[in-house]
């Protein structure tokens, strides 16, 4: 088998890369986020275009407009938490329309209409949630414990040591613990509460792997666990909150496995369905997608 034997400095430095060599003991490691480990579960051909973990190249993804609105929404809303002010919104606590307003101030206008909507919706939704934050005491527990959190730990996977770093949107305090949110900018389908639990379970995973002084240097409490997670579909009005659920991280477990044993055996097969082969940013330099002779269909 080929693997890699030569990596950037970033990667050296770091001392964790995708294009990981299991044969070279000393060296960087395998890194797992939560994008490409979802990248893996998608299809494993996709995630080798993507990320490469052979050295046989990158292939260039395709940009859309949904990607390059979903980057802006998330750095908008990541930019409110840090600019909202809790004194500047009490003058408008008797008139939600006004607070929403006090809100919507702080998100760009928005480049199309898609755009707007959906900062209409989570200014709203910060509305509601003030007014419900005055109304139980806990107006102290408005803005989040956590703004695009980074975190770093390492783990083990099959006897294999692994990196595991993931950017966790925000980080809410409950009255039993954290509450991690996921911001999610295109449209809910109740199909896609599996896709959403696993990706949850994977910030449980590296907040519970983080060290202690990881958790510190980022504002959290390591004694304080993770309870419920949840996350936002503005564009569909929609936000769920739930429990933990143990059978989601199981299900991230053993992904997990089958990412590393795909590095090991060097097959990162194609998993054609065209529903969402459709909506790959690969599609065109897909071989399973375009029905080239190398793959069966059935």
């Amino acid at each position: 088998m080929t693997y890699v034997t030569e990596w950037s400095e970033k990667d050296l430095n770091n001392g964790f890369t995708y294009q990981w060599n299991p044969d070279a003991e000393d060296g960087p490691v395998l890194k797992i986020t939560k994008s490409s480990l979802g990248s893996f579960n998608f299809c494993p051909a996709s995630y080798e275009m993507n990320y490469n973990p052979l050295g046989k190249g990158k292939v260039k993804q395709e940009v859309n407009e949904a990607m390059i609105r979903g980057t802006k929404v998330h750095n908008a809303q990541e930019d409110f938490w840090k600019a909202v002010d809790i004194e500047k919104a009490m003058p408008f606590i008797d008139d939600q329309s006004m607070l929403v307003k006090h809100f919507r101030d702080y998100y760009p206008e928005g480049d199309d209409e898609e755009s707007r909507d959906i900062y209409r919706a989570m200014s709203a939704w910060n509305a509601e949630r003030f007014l419900e934050c005055i109304t139980e005491g806990t107006i102290d527990q408005f803005i989040p414990s956590g703004n695009e959190v980074q975190l770093d730990a390492q783990f083990v996977v099959n006897g294999v040591n692994v990196h595991l770093q993931g950017i966790i949107d925000r980080i809410f305090i409950g009255d039993d613990g954290y509450i991690p949110l996921e911001l999610k900018t295109g449209a809910w389908k109740d199909s896609k509460k599996t896709m959403m639990r696993k990706e949850m379970a994977f910030y449980q995973l590296l907040f519970e792997e983080s060290t202690a002084e990881t958790l510190i240097a980022a504002g959290l409490d390591p004694a304080i666990g993770i309870t419920h997670w949840g996350w936002f579909y503005p564009a569909s009005n929609y936000l769920y909150v739930e429990e933990v659920k143990p059978r989601s991280m199981t299900s991230v477990l053993a992904s997990l496995g089958k990412l590393v044993d795909a590095y090991l055996t060097q097959d990162f097969p194609y998993k054609y369905f065209w529903k969402k082969c459709d909506k790959c940013g690969f599609n065109k330099n897909c071989e399973a997608a375009g029905g080239g002779d190398t793959y069966d269909f059935f």
